[in-house]
């Protein structure tokens, strides 16, 4: 009787073969889930995402596609990625993207303000001095003849008694977005694809050049959590891969100058990556006059940027103030140690010692990933992934488009736990049935746990593979 030899040729052919068809099947299915996602959801209000068949399906939808695209990732790692490649994995992320335009807003209201604070933006107008509220009862002439075009949508704007939480950096592109198409969803879609784009060419360029597989750009650019959440729900945390990851490309080059001006401008986009300035820095040591123009270009951006929202954030209904005092969403050991904190020392102060300790904290992580001297490419990399994502999982609020902050870097890194947060994210959208019948303290305390596990199981299984492998 005959044995069939495992390793024969014939087998390992048969193999390889069943290994190549993995990305482009689990790319196939994750376009497929994208597209049904815009067409079954792109007309639907915010209110929907209430239903448990909505969030159920949503959940899944995106949990289960972001498993295969990553597997086949892995398993793809070690082929030669060559145009054919290239090609496959280009084509996939824009038409899993393609079908979110012309499509509503897909269960979220965040754009409202965007599209309201474009407008302001684009006529010279400040989007800080007033609240949306009081834009509808203005009478004010200039005022009202911008707000008149797009008065259903700025009443459709979440917490409209506060004034705008964004920086300068998102203002530019929120204006950019109105220029191409007012008052529209698919011009602030036109330049988060834009955005997207950009950090797909950057991170492939960083891996090419860090001798890293270049498929691992599919991490980000085919990641159905990032399409859904930044392309789909039209988040501008897109917009943070491009000035990054040019900072990153920059500081290895010892340009001061553009790593301090890139970086400049993902501090007007979101504040926190000012916290990457010390391990910037560290990258450009001993070169003085990189380190004096960098510190200076840095200065001098993050200053124009950002200034106006600070002298705004002063009052009592700045919308930055009341995000960094009360927001929290999806984390679930900060719920438990804000409970603890309240039974220690009362409401209120127990809330603003824990901030306060979160803060501390992320100062901290800012500083010790930058201690030691950067030995290459990877290193920064690794450095930066590492504090992006500890700055997410330290944040009160953990939103699912939040996870644009690191996903870019854990391709860049080759971290696959950081990778895996995409399976488990979207937990986050059981929240809404959860909350419709009282039992919010369900996901707060309880099911936001759940999204950690594919983090952690993914390192539990880097532990066992070769040194190699675990290394990222």
């Amino acid at each position: 009787m005959a044995v069939t030899d495992l390793d024969s040729p014939m087998t390992g052919h048969a193999s390889r073969g069943r290994r190549a068809l993995m990305l482009p099947v689990s790319l196939g299915l994750a376009v497929a889930a994208q597209t049904g996602l815009a067409l079954g959801y792109g007309s639907a209000p915010s209110t929907a995402r209430d239903l448990w068949s909505v969030a159920l399906v949503l959940c899944l939808m995106l949990a289960l596609p972001s498993l295969g695209v990553i597997w086949a990732t892995w398993t793809a790692r070690g082929q030669k990625a060559g145009w054919r490649m290239g090609l496959l994995i280009a084509g996939a992320g824009v038409l899993m993207r393609a079908p979110y335009f012309g499509a509503g807003p897909m269960l979220e209201d965040d754009h409202f303000r965007y599209l309201l604070d474009g407008a302001m933006t684009a006529h010279g107008l400040s989007p800080y001095a007033h609240s949306p509220a009081a834009l509808l009862d203005s009478t004010e002439g200039a005022l009202r003849s911008v707000v008149e075009p797009g008065r259903s949508m700025i009443a459709a704007i979440n917490f409209p008694e506060l004034r705008s939480i964004y920086p300068g950096g998102a203002q530019a592109l929120f204006a950019l977005a109105h220029l191409v198409a007012p008052w529209k969803l698919d011009g602030l879609r036109a330049v988060i694809v834009l955005a997207e784009a950009l950090t797909a060419m950057l991170l492939w360029r960083w891996l090419v050049s860090s001798g890293r597989p270049p498929q691992l750009v599919a991490l980000f650019w085919c990641n159905p959590l990032m399409a859904f959440c930044l392309t789909g729900q039209a988040h501008i945390d897109a917009a943070l891969g491009p000035p990054i990851l040019l900072a990153l490309l920059a500081a290895r080059r010892r340009q001061g100058a553009l790593a301090g001006f890139g970086l400049g401008f993902a501090v007007g986009v979101k504040l926190w990556p000012i916290l990457l300035a010390p391990l910037l820095m560290r990258a450009l040591w001993p070169d003085r006059r990189a380190l004096a123009s960098f510190a200076v270009a840095l200065g001098l951006s993050t200053l124009a940027l950002c200034a106006a929202l600070m002298l705004a954030s002063l009052s009592a209904d700045a919308g930055l103030i009341a995000y960094a005092s009360g927001w929290s969403v999806n984390n679930g050991p900060y719920a438990w140690a804000s409970y603890l904190f309240f039974l220690l020392f009362g409401p209120g102060v127990g809330e603003g010692l824990l901030r306060a300790m979160v803060v501390l904290t992320a100062l901290g992580a800012s500083i010790a990933v930058a201690a030691r001297p950067c030995d290459d490419r990877d290193d920064l990399a690794a450095r930066a992934t590492l504090l992006a994502a500890a700055l997410f999982y330290l944040s009160p609020a953990q939103f699912p488009w939040y996870a644009a902050w690191f996903t870019p870097l854990a391709a860049a890194s080759g971290s696959w736990a950081l990778a895996a947060a995409s399976i488990g994210l979207p937990i986050y959208y059981l929240f809404f049935p959860l909350a419709a019948i009282g039992l919010r303290d369900v996901h707060g305390y309880g099911l936001a746990f759940a999204h950690l596990a594919p983090v952690l199981l993914t390192v539990l299984l880097m532990r066992t593979q070769a040194p190699a492998g675990a290394r990222a």
